[in-house]
């Protein structure tokens, strides 16, 4: 009982004090601009950005880069991990988005890592963040001592309004058996609390899983998302198809993709097929992106027509 009230205790303080507000900072809804386009959905670790000792390259860098790729890829909304100095992604994304985007970061972790969504303030509207489930302790551990970002928003485009909610996740690192288990288990609640709140809502899962769908990391072991790989009538696994030999997501590891996609069923219909792509084709503007100087791993893309 005194473990558990300690937590509660720790919860409590880790909330009150770290819980992102809602972006206020858009414009008047009047100044709004009406898009009429398909949307893209970006998820990218951008290695220890901005830190001096986990980065080992340039910072300057580092910046200059990852601000070339976030605007090659030309998303709406980005989800993002490993964002240390949070100053300079500020200024990054300032510089280099300009007025039509805004940015939000989650601070519920124990580590200098914090993960972050940039979107497009037309067609991402009434945002509103939170520790997805952040009062559970479980939770917090099996994900790595953080907790997974929720971004809530009203998206406008097309002529039509959708309630859509957006879990970012960086799973537990390494391939051994204990934070295999770390990972399995943080997919166990993961799927729970989503069949429970938010069957038949619009969501999407996405980030770093740290882990393949094809198998696991950890040799002669499944997938540890396999809960969700078995359950096609709610969770389409969108990046499954890339989880194949000769396809990887991070620049030191071939034959691996552990970046993924998954959205809800209700979304499946706005998904334009084959639209999940591991986007190594950024060397376009960052040629010598290989030899690690912005990131270990790729973006992820994929690309939605919502309609009403």
């Amino acid at each position: 009982m005194k473990t558990i009230c300690n937590w509660l205790i720790f919860v409590l303080c880790f909330l009150s004090c770290g819980k992102e507000k809602p972006d206020n900072t858009a414009q008047p809804t009047g100044l709004l601009k009406d898009y009429n386009k398909d949307i893209v959905i970006a998820n990218w670790n951008i290695e220890w950005f901005g830190d001096p000792s986990g980065f080992q390259g340039n910072l300057n860098d580092q910046e200059s880069n990852a601000a070339k790729v976030l605007k090659y890829l030309d998303a709406d909304l980005y989800a993002l991990c490993e964002i240390v100095d949070t100053a300079r992604f500020g200024r990054m994304v300032r510089n280099n988005l300009g007025n039509d985007f805004r940015y939000t970061i989650s601070f519920f972790t124990s580590g200098a890592q914090k993960m972050a969504f940039v979107y497009n303030r037309h067609i991402f509207r009434g945002v509103s963040v939170r520790p997805f489930m952040g009062i559970s302790a479980p939770a917090y551990f099996n994900f790595g001592n953080r907790y997974p970002y929720l971004l809530q928003s009203e998206v406008t485009v097309n002529g039509t309004k959708k309630d859509i909610s957006f879990i970012l996740i960086h799973a537990k690192a390494d391939d051994e058996q204990a934070s295999y288990n770390r990972r399995l288990n943080g997919a166990i609640e993961l799927k729970d609390s989503l069949d429970a709140y938010y069957s038949g809502k619009h969501f999407m899962i996405l980030g770093d899983f740290n882990d393949n769908f094809d198998k696991s990391i950890l040799p002669g072991k499944p997938s540890p998302y396999q809960n969700f790989l078995n359950d096609p009538a709610k969770y389409h696994s969108i990046t499954r198809p890339l989880n194949i030999p000769g396809n990887q997501s991070t620049v030191g590891y071939a034959n691996s993709v552990i970046d993924q996609q998954i959205i809800g069923s209700s979304m499946s219909n706005w998904y334009i097929p084959a639209s999940a792509r591991i986007r190594t084709d950024v060397i376009n503007v960052v040629p010598a992106y290989s030899s690690g100087n912005t990131s270990d791993h790729y973006p992820v893309t994929s690309v939605y027509k919502i309609r009403p």
